[in-house]
């Protein structure tokens, strides 16, 4: 009877989920916010609609959290690791570090005790994987600038929770005088031997199993086997005395690494927005309605929400300009980052069963990152325009007025970015003895285009007066290679407002971008859907031998 009383919670909680998630779409929210709601209503701090004990609906959500980490661990391969070393590594610490240091610092201040101030600086350095790349992706913003950047600290703030659950497991496990240095030791120890059996097993057995031909005839058994092979993870971790979600974690990483890890994601990933949803909705239920409206709880709570945007926002923008990231990409980055995501309910709900933090601390946490849940698709979708205003109120950043070479350019080719595509072009132009003067957003590609021959500024090309220092109304031709659409129709329009009659060649990465670069006032447009379609009916006809 217990088992479908399970059963039937989890219909609940999906069902509540989908309704309220269909709606927040409707309204321009993102679904993920539904899933929280839904979890807060039906939960038993509103409808109490859930019959089940506190513990099994928070042993669901660990298994959820767990799956959702095994489907993470297997799209973080080797390449997408090399992608985080240079310049993104120290972009993700930095934020990291510094947003922890300053939730830690201002824990303190308020005489919080120290476990509860280091968990509750982690829980504000985490921000929502789900939501943020999900808006940026519906937004076609993952290629622009701030969504490099974004998707860079994202990545590593993922991987940063594999140190923070075992942060989390050495203060929940202290007693008496057992020393910090044996605490670590131990749990270093434990996720050691996790780490060598799940390899040991990923290099010597599950290759031989998914190289089976009955293996490889089946549709079911890859997806049963890849299942079996997290489960195993997670029971193995929680023997070890380690999270089973880190264990889960690790087997997803070390199928990522095999050569069947393609197969394994493709029949994984439909279950991926279940394991999403479940772990919203669940989480959700640990919000408490009336607990918010208690005393002086909601305005601690607003006041930890806004705090949390603002600080960091600026802390992004400190570590973007230490980074040589320009200003303008910093702020939007900053803004789209300024919330408490879903991991930091994951560290939140351990330290909370292990007794590190209060059911108040816990509940303040939950309802600020709830209320910064909320606000993320707005902050994301406005980013870029607060980030603009921003920068023209600050002034005008580094173009050199004083480059007399620049001002006295004539008859020359402007190329916007120096990405892939700019440098083809470039490359094409300075051989046939044009003058190339290049705009980039990135201080290390404007010094490659000088190395490579050519003028070039850094500067944001969708300002009237960086378009005016390049000489635009006395160059030949603009050509723009940049990768999002909406600052290409936004610079054209500029362009335009500037010069109604100089040429403008357009890059349109996708098809239905084409008609909007034409309409702005682009002569010429390279749809590179096109161009790709064409290029591979070249080499299928010359497979072919046609």
């Amino acid at each position: 009877m217990e088992f479908w009383s399970i059963v039937g919670d989890i219909t609940i909680l999906l069902g509540a989920a989908a309704l309220i998630g269909i709606i927040t779409e409707k309204v321009g929210i993102s679904a993920v916010v539904g899933y929280l709601i839904a979890g807060t209503l039906v939960g038993p701090g509103m409808l109490n609609w859930i019959s089940s004990g506190e513990d099994v609906i928070r042993e669901m959500a660990e298994i959820g959290v767990a799956l959702l980490l095994f489907t993470l661990g297997l799209e973080i391969d080797g390449q997408k690791l090399k992608q985080l070393f240079g310049r993104g590594i120290f972009l993700g610490l930095g934020q990291v570090l510094g947003t922890g240091l300053l939730g830690w610092a201002i824990s303190r201040l308020f005489h919080v005790n120290e476990d509860t101030s280091i968990i509750v600086g982690a829980m504000a350095a985490l921000s929502s994987t789900a939501v943020v790349a999900k808006v940026l992706q519906n937004r076609a913003e993952i290629d622009a600038p701030h969504g490099r950047v974004i998707l860079t600290v994202l990545v590593l703030q993922d991987i940063a929770i594999v140190p923070l659950m075992i942060i989390v497991g050495v203060l929940g496990a202290k007693q008496g005088d057992t020393s910090v240095a044996v605490l670590v030791g131990g749990a270093a120890a434990k996720f050691a031997a996790l780490l060598i059996i799940i390899f040991l097993v990923g290099v010597l057995v599950l290759p031989r199993v998914f190289g089976a031909a009955l293996i490889r005839r089946s549709a079911e058994l890859p997806i049963v086997v890849g299942i079996v092979t997290c489960l195993a993870a997670m029971w193995l971790a929680f023997q070890l005395g380690a999270s089973p979600a880190l264990g889960a974690f690790v087997a997803g990483m070390i199928l990522a690494g095999s050569p069947f890890a393609a197969q394994v994601r493709g029949d994984v990933a439909p279950f991926r927005s279940i394991f999403l949803t479940l772990f919203f909705v669940t989480t959700g239920m640990l919000a408490n309605l009336p607990w918010l409206v208690e005393g002086y709880h909601l305005i601690w709570v607003i006041g930890i929400a806004i705090g949390i945007i603002i600080a960091k926002t600026i802390i992004v923008w400190i570590v973007g300009i230490a980074c040589n990231i320009p200003r303008r990409v910093s702020i939007s980055s900053g803004l789209c980052l300024a919330q408490i995501g879903e991991f930091s309910f994951v560290l939140g709900s351990a330290s909370l069963a292990t007794g590190i933090i209060s059911d108040d601390v816990f509940q303040l946490m939950i309802s600020a990152s709830l209320l910064t849940l909320l606000l993320a698709p707005l902050l994301i979708v406005r980013s870029r325009q607060v980030a603009n205003w921003i920068d023209k109120k600050l002034g005008r950043t580094l173009i050199d007025e004083s480059d007399d070479a620049i001002k006295s350019m004539k008859n020359h080719v402007i190329v916007l970015g120096y990405g892939v595509a700019g440098k083809s072009v470039t490359s094409s132009l300075l051989e046939s003895g044009n003058q190339v003067l290049v705009i980039d957003m990135v201080p290390v590609g404007v010094l490659q285009a000088r190395k490579d021959g050519a003028s070039s500024i850094i500067g944001n090309v969708q300002r009237r007066d960086i378009l005016e220092h390049a000489g635009i109304r006395s160059a030949k031709m603009v050509v723009s290679t940049l990768p999002d659409y909406r600052a290409t129709v936004e610079t054209i329009d500029q362009i335009r407002s500037l010069s109604s009659s100089i040429p403008i060649v357009a890059r349109a990465r996708y098809s239905r971008h084409a008609t909007l670069f034409s309409s702005a006032g682009a002569d010429i447009v390279v749809d590179e859907e096109v161009c790709v379609g064409r290029t591979l009916g070249e080499q299928v006809m010359r497979q072919l031998g046609l």
